[in-house]
Parts: C-alpha cells; structure tokens; sequence
C-alpha cells in the first residue's frame, strides 16, 4: 500500500482545510467533523470525542495544578477543544495546526490564546511549556519522521514535565502511521521521558468487524463507481475525493452508525477499566527526565 510522503501529507491537510474548516460551530462546536473523521455521521465522531475526552482526562489528572505563569502546547491542535480544556484550566495555552483557515477560526473565537499555522517539526518556542498536548496527530506524521518530532517535542517540554499524547496503535493507511503501544513508549522513553501512565480505548469490537467486511465489499464498489482511487497512482487530492458525497458512502455511514449501538455499550466498561485486550487507540502520559 502506498503512503503518503511528509510533503504530501502538509498538502493533504492544506487541501483538507480548504474543504472541511468551515463548519457550523454552533451545531458542531468542537469542529469534530473536521478532527474526527469527515463526511461520516455525527454520531460517530461524537463517539470518538466522547472516548478520547475520558482518557486525556483521566491521564490529566495526573499532573499537578498548575502554578502561575505554567505554559501548555497543543500540536495539532484543529478547532481549539483541547487548547480550551488547558486554557480553562488555568494554562497559557499556544496551539498549532497546518491547516490555515483553522487557525483564522480559532484566532477569532479564542482570542485570549495563540494559535500558529506551522507544523512541529518547524515550530520554535523561546520558553519551554510544561505540558504538550497532542491527540492523534503523530500518527499522520510519516514514520520515519517520528524520532524526529518526538525529540522535538522533548526539546520542548520542560525537565518535570509532561507530555499527554493519544495515538493510533493500530491502523496502518495511506495517511496513518501508528505504532504498537511499546513501540510509541519505546520512542519516547529513548529521548528522555519516563512513561507515567497509559489508557487504552477505541476497542470498538462490533465496528471493527463491519469495517473489516467493508473494506471486502464496499470499497471495492467504490472503487468501480471511480469514487475510491487506485493505491498505486493515489494522491492526496484523489484521496480526500473518497470523503464527497456518494450514495454507497452514505449507506456505510449508516451501517457503521449501526455497529456503533453494541460498542457504545462496551466500550464505557472497557476503557473506565482499561481492559488489557486489542484496542485502536491508546493515551499515555510521559514525563520529561
């Protein structure tokens, strides 16, 4: 399966931007159509947010309050949700995100903190925060940039520090590049954190499995209706095309709303007990040394 380049993937979110940043913010305050998944239901990205707010507050609860002056980054920081929760909790809070009309929007609606347009990998801070935040954002990062961002995200927490990152352990396409929990700590602990705690989540047993038939029987119906690019010449601009409107699409998007009744369920039970079994996606907290 082809992957995206680093350079492709700062177009694909360039292009991503242009389509999927202006969103009705009342409806949608969060922006999750654009920080989940795009073009699915509401429900499903509510699903998602609901489970990924769980974890990155249960691993928040770890630090200490905050004392005056602390300093929090967001990477990836899309519509401002996570930028909010720091912010609201008493952090100076700087998020960034390559998408530009995103940023624009948060300038706007979040006044009181800053936001840049600029990838990690660019990013200069002259103080060092004490906390940085990321949610799934490493994982659309090629892989062989990973080392990289993770020790500039070392460079940029203070010694005592943390770091608060949720990931993809899993999935593996042309924009996704997860990693197996001990893996990603590997990474981390070899550039100077210590791994304080870690929350499994996305078990999504019943979704899984639909997804897995899918992936058999509705993406290659896509594909013969043109609305699903071949591997071998995918671009980001025919890859964000599978994310349009389409009838079949629509139709998935209501089967996979389906899977989700039983998984909602089990999956409240499943992450307040951080059951030891196959999940999609993990959060841990680090601590810099």
């Amino acid at each position: 399966m082809k992957t995206f380049s680093g350079q492709e993937m700062r177009r694909y979110w360039e292009l991503y931007s242009v389509r999927w940043a202006q969103l009705d913010y009342t409806r949608d305050p969060d922006g999750l159509e654009n920080v989940c998944y795009a073009g699915v239901s509401s429900w499903l990205n509510r699903y998602y947010a609901y489970f990924q707010r769980q974890v990155y507050r249960t691993l928040f609860s770890r630090l200490q309050p905050p004392v005056a002056g602390a300093r929090a980054l967001d990477i990836g920081c899309g519509a401002g949700r996570w930028c909010r929760f720091l912010s609201e909790r008493g952090y100076a809070t700087v998020g960034i995100d390559l998408q530009p009309e995103l940023v624009d929007i948060n300038r706007r609606r979040y006044p009181h903190m800053t936001f840049e347009r600029v990838a990690i990998q660019d990013y200069v801070s002259q103080e060092p925060f004490d906390v940085v935040s990321s949610v799934t954002v490493l994982q659309h990062i090629p892989a062989d940039e990973h080392a990289l961002v993770i020790r500039k995200i070392r460079s940029l927490v203070k010694t005592g520090g943390y770091a608060l990152i949720l990931e993809n352990i899993r999935d593996h396409l042309p924009h996704v590049f997860a990693h197996p929990i001990k893996a990603w700590e590997a990474q981390f602990q070899e550039v100077g954190f210590r791994v304080v705690a870690r929350r499994r989540y996305d078990y999504s047993a019943c979704l899984r499995t639909y997804e897995w038939v899918s992936r058999r029987c509705v993406i290659p119906l896509l594909a013969r209706h043109r609305h699903f690019p071949d591997t071998a010449d995918l671009t980001p601009e025919r890859f964000l095309a599978r994310l349009e409107p389409h009838p079949l699409r629509m139709v998935n998007n209501v089967l996979r709303s389906l899977a989700l009744i039983p998984d909602a369920v089990m999956e409240t039970f499943l992450v307040a007990g951080n059951v030891p079994l196959p999940s999609g996606h993990c959060g841990f907290l680090f601590q810099a040394q």
